[in-house]
Formats: structure tokens, C-alpha cells, sequence
């Protein structure tokens, strides 16, 4: 109320004096939590870990955001005891609070950080289970999320950033979608935007909030401060647009529309973008050598005003998506094709993919300007149809194991 009242007559506003209460550091709210400690011991007849009570204060400030120290490490440690006892054990552990914080916010507190080093070492490996090709933009990725998890440079930003750049089809929002599930457990920790929707500067608010309305991007993180951050479209938003996301990279938070702080600190953040297609359309005619793209790329982004080089160098890498070749796309139509194969498995039906199979469907689906978005449209057409207009005939049933022909479908 002080700004939409008091502030208006300056009169009233001059008899007070303002007195700033800071949220205190993470080692102030330890120091109250241990001084919590005998009581809650008293009461509770269990022992509270040194460890468990440092952990409770480095999972809330990492994963509870909207309420500061120490208020949110005290509800923490209340809750985390309040789980103890309901089990047989009667000494507070690290993993406790854990096991809290992850029935309080759903994020996989513990299997996380469990898998995490492994998942790590091993990231472009399980990338690549998804995405076919794109060794730079994969490789680049991992060593980005590896050099940001181990903090061997400090950063304030979020856990990685990149800008993916390329033709249409080529796998920018499947690696995107691939590193959620991988990293994160599932797809559906991935806020994604839409880039092309935020075309006016009256749109922050819809991104932001209001007392109106939610912020599209502010509330999903606050609800999911450990997510993947997907932004489509990236050149079609208006430049006030852009600039809001310079804070977000760099400083790693975003003020609300309810002047509430929103950290981006345990985010990764995506932006794909078509941006200068027709530079790419002309490499792929002139067969130029795309390892050296890149720089050519980005100088003919600078050109037209597309991207700002202040605001490209937010990002921890920009990485060039390449077109794919034929082969590529065979590999493509092998995984597609054991989606639609996994679909006939439940229905206790066998689909064998055979060598021609993924020629032909490669053959149909090959187009360098929309990438494999064309074989999706010939893997429905040819292949789903034809299984469609078969099942409603009862000619596939339970325990049938069939092949497709690739010459007649």
C-alpha cells in the first residue's frame, strides 16, 4: 500500500523514515537453526544431523523461491522432521530433507543429484539416442551443462543457455525436448514458448503477470524452478522482448508483475530460431564447408539487425545446426519408425522394419529446405494410414506379425 497511498502526499511521506530489512545469508539461517535445535529435540525425541540442518538450508535456497530466509529453511526443517516422524528412524539425515523437498515441490531432489554425475559424463551418448547427427551442437551442450554443474567458472546466469540455429526439421526442439527428458527426468519440465506470439512490447505483460493475469514465463518457474526453458521463434519477438531475456541470461532472475524476484538460477534455456535460412539455403547449394559457418553465419546475422552482438553474447553457446543428408534421414526413419512400432506392441501387433522400409520412407522424406519434417508427413501418409484403414478391417489382430511392403504400402 505505501506506493499507491502514502508515496501520492509527500507531506505525510516526509514524518517517516525508510528502514530497509534485508533477507539474511545462507550461514545466518544456520546459525538460527541451530539454535532451534534443542527445543525441537525436546519436543520431538529425535536428533538433528549438523549435516541435515546444512543441507535444509542449501535445498531451500537452491529449490523454494517467493519466501526468503530464514523463514523458508525454518518451514523446511519443521516439515523434515514432521517426515521423520512418521518413520522408525529418529535421527534427522541429508536425505530426509530431501525426501521433503521433493514431495513439497515434485523435483526429484535425491534421484537427481544421484544420477546427476553419471548422466553428465555421459550426456551426449544419451543425446544421441534421440537426435541423429548434429555432433557439434550436441557436444557443445554437454560440455556447456558439464563446465556450469561443476561451477568451474562462476556464473550468475542460469545452468546453460543456448542459441540454436538452422533450417526448419533439422532437430532443434527435439534436442531441446531430448535434454529435458534426459536431464530432467521428463518432457513435460520443459516451458515452452512461442515465440512469434510476443510480437508487441505491450506483450512483456503476458510474459510477467499482472494482478490480472499470470506471467506465461514468470509463474511456470516459480511453480518449477528446475526445468528447461524453451523459447521457439526466437527472431520473431519484438526487440523489448529480446532486451527482457538480457537480464534473464545474465543476471539469472526477472523481476514479476507483482515486483516479486523470479530466479532462472537452476534453469537451462533454449531459443531456436530460423534466422537467416536463406543464408543457409545458399551454403547448401554452394555444398560450402558448414564447419565453417558459423562465423559467416553470424556476421550476416548482425547485417540485417537481426540479433544484436550484446545480446548473442549472453548466450553460452550459439550452435549451427547442420541440414541433414540422406543418410541421416535413414537413421531418422528408423527411430520414428520404432515409435509407430512401440505403439503396435501394446496392441500385442509386431511391425518388422526392414532395410527398404527405411530407404524408401529416407527416399520419399528427403527435402534440404524442411529437413525431416517431410518424412513425418510421409511416415503418417504411407505407413499410419495404411495401418489405420487395416485395423478397422480386422485384418491386424493380437499376436499378428506383419512387414510392409515399401514399394505399395
Amino acid at each position: 500500500g505505501l506506493h499507491l497511498t502514502l508515496e501520492q502526499d509527500s507531506s505525510f511521506l516526509s514524518f517517516f523514515e525508510s528502514v530497509e530489512v534485508q533477507e539474511i545469508s545462507q550461514e545466518q539461517t544456520l546459525e538460527i537453526l541451530e539454535r532451534r535445535v534443542g527445543m525441537i529435540e525436546y519436543r520431538s525425541h529425535c536428533l538433528l544431523s549438523y549435516p541435515a540442518l546444512k543441507e535444509v538450508v542449501r535445498l531451500a535456497d537452491k529449490y523454494i523461491q517467493g519466501t526468503p530466509f530464514p523463514k523458508k529453511a525454518v518451514d523446511l526443517l519443521d516439515e523434515a522432521v514432521a517426515f521423520l516422524l512418521q518413520t522408525k528412524e529418529r535421527v534427522l539425515l541429508p536425505g530426509h530433507a530431501a525426501a521433503v523437498l521433493t514431495e513439497k515441490t515434485q523435483i526429484p531432489v535425491g534421484q537427481i543429484e544421484t544420477k546427476e554425475r553419471e548422466t553428465l559424463l555421459n550426456l551426449e551418448g544419451l543425446l544421441h539416442k534421440r537426435i541423429i547427427d548434429q555432433e557439434e551442437a550436441v557436444g557443445e551442450v554437454a560440455a556447456a551443462l558439464r563446465r556450469a554443474r561443476t561451477e568451474v567458472a562462476s556464473r550468475k546466469g542460469p545452468m546453460g543457455s543456448f542459441l540454436f540455429l538452422g533450417p526448419t526439421g533439422v532437430g532443434k526442439t527435439e534436442t531441446a525436448k531430448a535434454l529435458a527428458s534426459v536431464y530432467f527426468g521428463s518432457e513435460s519440465r520443459m516451458v515452452r514458448l512461442d515465440m512469434s506470439e510476443f510480437q508487441n512490447p505491450k506483450d512483456i505483460d503476458r510474459l510477467l503477470g499482472s494482478k490480472d493475469q499470470e506471467g506465461l514465463l514468470t509463474t511456470p518457474i516459480r511453480e518449477n524452478p528446475f526445468c528447461l526453458v524453451l523459447l521457439d521463434e526466437l527472431e520473431k519477438a519484438n526487440a523489448n522482448i529480446l532486451n527482457l531475456f538480457l537480464q534473464v541470461l545474465d543476471e539469472g532472475h526477472v523481476t514479476d508483475g507483482l515486483g516479486r524476484k523470479v530466479s532462472f538460477l537452476h534453469t537451462i534455456i533454449i531459443a531456436t530460431s530460423n534466422a537467416g535460412y536463406q543464408f543457409i539455403l545458399e551454403a547448401i547449394r554452394q555444398k560450402a564447408d558448414f564447419k565453417q559457418l558459423k562465423q559467416g553465419m553470424l556476421d550476416y546475422l548482425f547485417s540485417q539487425g537481426i540479433y544484436r552482438p550484446e545480446f548473442l553474447n549472453r548466450f553460452d553457446g550459439v550452435v549451427i545446426f547442420t541440414p541433414l543428408t540422406k543418410e541421416h534421414l535413414k537413421a531418422i526413419a528408423q527411430l520414428m519408425l520404432s515409435k509407430v512400432k512401440e505403439n503396435l506392441e501394446k496392441k500385442g501387433i509386431q511391425l518388422v522394419i526392414t532395410e527398404p522400409l527405411q530407404e524408401k520412407i529416407a527416399e520419399l522424406g528427403y527435402d534440404p529446405t524442411f529437413g525431416a519434417r517431410s518424412m513425418r508427413r510421409v511416415i503418417q501418409d504411407k505407413i499410419e494410414n495404411a495401418l489405420a484403414e487395416a485395423m478397422l478391417r480386422n485384418e491386424l489382430r493380437p499376436g499378428v506379425k506383419i512387414e510392409i511392403d515399401p514399394q505399395t504400402f
